[in-house]
């Protein structure tokens, strides 16, 4: 008898034990959570992101209603929830480890009932039955959650009424990581300004066959000012740039005399002979020459500034939220602002200096190149490009002692403002 009364008290003693760790346990954890002011689908995805809560809802009805900052301490789901759709028409129900926010349904008045003595009273019974589907296929969750809502109204043993009320159907689509990129301006009106480096290249011949020059591009660079309209892909507009161009003029030139001798007569006799002959003897003597090297060497570096004025035309290929990549082409008039350095001529001491006067009054450049543009703020963009130039003839007039051909590769870093 004393054995069987201590095994009931162990066993009611771990029965509370059980039952009070089982009553204990968090079955609702309390969470903290704050948002600043947007709309109540990033709010959901901010939970969903901080605490792996899973919540479905309708991205596109949610992001049309928008929240002020809520801010919360220590408070269980659900009633974070409750807070965050208070004053909306949206509700939410728990289904397994999940939950679902939908619309709240509509409250069905009641249809007014005769009270009449010999009839019994209406009984209205309510079962409400939840079928939950889950199906995953691919990256896309599928979730129909059904009620049905059951009104009996019995008179004499009759249903008169039996109404079926389907949920909507909730579909949630992982995009992955999302960016909240801000709207940007980039049509109409726009201006940029730009610093162009470039690689200068060059051809060139001399009139004389033998010519000791060489030449060797040294820089060039530009500032420029684009400003034009866009719309859509299409963007075309002018451009105004001062240009700056550097190249090395050298050349050594060795010349040699001397080293041979030179033959001088002194005096001069003759002889009259018998025979009435005449023989004329001369007196020589040799002078050495020694030998003689001139040198000319002489270097310099020759610049010519240009004003271009230009028209261009681009169109995307590619065409993103925030970036875009494009082709460009265009044509611009260059007219020689200043120019300076030195020419090859044949008289010694074989160089002079160039004047402005010999420089082509306007020269025709072509370009064409490919270029990117990176939305930087809400009426800029980034706009670094690659162009190909060419000058169309010699930067010097006929004339001219040397006949050159330019070329470029421009690195163009403009930022262009969108009005």
């Amino acid at each position: 008898m004393r054995l069987q009364k201590s095994i009931i008290f162990v066993v009611l003693l771990l029965a509370c034990t059980l039952s009070h760790k089982a009553y204990a346990q968090p079955l609702n954890p309390l969470i903290t959570f704050s948002v600043e002011s947007c709309t109540l689908d990033e709010a959901l995805e901010k939970m969903f992101a901080e605490y792996g809560l899973n919540v479905a809802f309708s991205k596109p009805e949610l992001s049309k209603i928008r929240i002020e900052g809520y801010s919360c301490s220590y408070k269980s789901v659900e009633e974070v929830l409750s807070d965050l759709l208070q004053g909306t028409d949206y509700g939410f129900k728990k289904v397994g480890k999940q939950y679902v926010i939908r619309k709240n349904l509509p409250i069905m008045p009641e249809e007014p009932v005769n009270q009449e003595p010999a009839i019994i009273p209406p009984e209205e019974v309510v079962v409400q039955k939840t079928d939950v589907m889950v199906s995953k296929a691919a990256d896309t969750v599928r979730i129909i959650d059904t009620v049905k809502l059951i009104r009996t109204v019995m008179r004499y043993d009759t249903v008169i009424q039996v109404e079926t009320k389907h949920d909507t159907v909730y579909e949630v689509k992982y995009k992955g990581v999302e960016f909240p990129w801000p709207s940007f301006k980039d049509n109409g009106w726009f201006v940029s300004p730009s610093l162009i480096i470039s690689g200068l290249g060059m051809k060139y011949g001399f009139s004389e066959m033998e010519n000791p020059v060489q030449i060797a591009p040294i820089s060039a660079y530009s500032i420029g000012l684009d400003g034009g309209y866009k719309y859509n892909r299409l963007s075309f507009g002018m451009s105004l740039a001062y240009r700056s161009l550097k190249y090395s003029f050298s050349f050594d030139r060795t010349f040699v005399d001397g080293d041979y001798y030179v033959n001088d007569t002194l005096d001069t006799y003759y002889v009259v002979h018998p025979a009435g002959d005449t023989t004329f003897q001369y007196i020589l003597d040799s002078t050495y020459i020694p030998l003689t090297t001139t040198n000319f060497a002489y270097r310099d570096v020759n610049r010519i500034d240009y004003l271009s004025v230009g028209l261009f035309a681009s169109v995307d290929f590619v065409k993103l939220d925030y970036f875009r990549m494009f082709a460009k082409a265009g044509i611009s008039a260059d007219f020689p602002l200043a120019c300076s350095g030195s020419c090859f001529v044949a008289e010694t001491p074989y160089h002079k200096d160039i004047t402005k006067d010999q420089t082509e009054s306007v020269r025709l450049t072509w370009f064409g190149g490919l270029g990117f543009g990176f939305k930087v703020g809400n009426h800029f963009e980034l706009v670094p490009e690659v162009h190909y130039k060419q000058m169309v003839g010699s930067p010097y007039r006929a004339g001219f002692p040397m006949d050159m051909r330019l070329r470029f590769w421009d690195f163009r870093l403009g930022l262009s403002y969108y009005f």
